[in-house]
This record gives structure tokens, sequence and C-alpha cells, in this order.
């Protein structure tokens, strides 16, 4: 049984490492919104955009091969069962671009989507559907064309760059996420609940930073380091920004 809400986690992380190894506006509008995850986990594996959106078969052996390297190549053994547990998502009629992740938050629940979700996820195909409809051929042409234009060569992803930096970040985004599960509740029924959350909310942040510094030494096994650690990097920045608002 796949984790839906691990795999979609994972995703989403890739999304972003995509786009913060090969900054280009339209190049990130088309990963964010318009890119299956299909198309996704081909960057991540293969270096490569398939022009076809959706092919199941394929889509397993990308899954099949990104589970072999991380379990091979990183020192997280926390994390072997947790991806061994993960996979496609589009046979739950769920994908993680952006629009159907914005009608997860609309409805509500978005913690809980991968056991509550389920009797609306029709609902979600119709709407990801409808708001992707337009002009999505020629989104992934521009894609396709951009990448191949690259002064890189391909796209700015390294099989094992992007794998290792999206992995990375996944581990530190669960650290993150599992941390605040588990003590949230001490919060409960003290007066100053708003300051308890918040100071849990920093030491979890905190966690999850330093795991990504200590994680770039695991950028050393990819084939361009340099673009696995200034991803990592870059999500380091982003979530000080954020914990300095906290």
């Amino acid at each position: 049984m796949i984790n839906i809400s691990n795999s979609l986690l994972f995703l989403s992380i890739c999304r972003n490492t995509i786009c913060e190894m090969h900054p280009q506006k339209d190049f990130n509008y088309f990963i964010q919104n318009e890119a299956s995850d299909y198309q996704v986990m081909s960057i991540i594996v293969n270096n490569e955009i398939p022009e076809e959106k959706y092919n199941s078969i394929e889509e397993k052996k990308l899954w099949d091969t990104f589970q072999y390297i991380a379990c091979e190549n990183l020192n997280y053994k926390f994390l072997k069962k947790i991806v061994l547990e993960m996979g496609p998502i589009a046979e739950y009629n769920m994908s993680s671009c952006q629009p159907v992740l914005n009608f997860l938050t609309e409805i509500g629940d978005q913690p809980k989507y991968a056991q509550s979700l389920f009797t609306r996820l029709s609902s979600i195909r119709k709407t990801a559907k409808s708001t992707l409809k337009k002009g999505t051929e020629a989104a992934t042409k521009l894609a396709v064309d951009t990448a191949k234009k690259s002064s890189l060569g391909k796209i700015a992803v390294g099989m094992s760059a992007g794998a290792a930096a999206a992995l990375i970040a996944f581990a530190a985004a669960k650290i993150y996420k599992d941390y605040l599960s588990k003590n949230a509740r001490m919060c409960n029924g003290k007066p100053e609940k708003s300051t308890c959350m918040k100071n849990l909310q920093d030491k979890a942040m905190r966690m999850r930073i330093q795991k990504l510094r200590s994680g770039m030494g695991s950028c050393g096994k990819a084939k361009n380091s340099e673009n696995c650690k200034k991803s990592l990097q870059s999500k380091i920045s982003r979530l000080q920004l954020k914990q300095d608002k906290l």
C-alpha cells in the first residue's frame, strides 16, 4: 500500500528542488502548475522531460529506480522504509501540482487527506483537469524547448543531484512534521498556548535546518554536487526567513 501522504510531500519537494536548480520563470510555472508527477519523476531520475504527460508503467519504473538509488546511496536508515512505501499517486486520482494542492487546502483537513479525502477525489481530478486543460500542450513544448536550449545542456538537475537534494529535504521536512505532530498536545490547556506552539515550531524549524546542513555531505555522492548543495542552501535561506517571522 502506497503512503499517499509521504509520496505527495516528496513530490512537492521534488518540484521545488527542480525549480531551484533551473530558475527560469516560464519553466518554473510549468513545473509547479502543469507538469505531471510522471514528468517530475522523470526529471529527478533521468534528467529528461517526457513529452508524454502520463505513462503509469514508466512512472512505476522511475519510482523503482529512485528507491534503489535512495536505499543504496544515502545514509538515512530511518528513511529506507518510508521511501519504499512511496510511489505513484495518480492511481488515487491525486497529483502534487499546485492547482490540486490549492484545492486540497481550500477544502480543509489537508494533513489528513490520505485518510479522509477519498470520497472527494473525483472532484479533485475534475478541478485539476479543468484548471490545466488550457495551454498544457504549449507549456509542455515550451518546457522541453527550454531544457534543450539550456547552456547546461539538459535540465540542470543531474539524476543523483536532484534525487539527493530532494531526499535530504524530504528527510528534514519529515523531522519537522513528526516533531510537531508528537509534541503539539503539550500545549493543550496551557494559558499561553500560542506562545507554546511558536516555541515548538521554532525548535522544529531549527531541527529541520540542521538536517539540511548536515545533509550537504551526502551531496558529494551526486553527479553534480554543487547543484545539490545550492538547492539545499536555497532551502535553508528560505526556511531561515520563515523562522524569523515566527
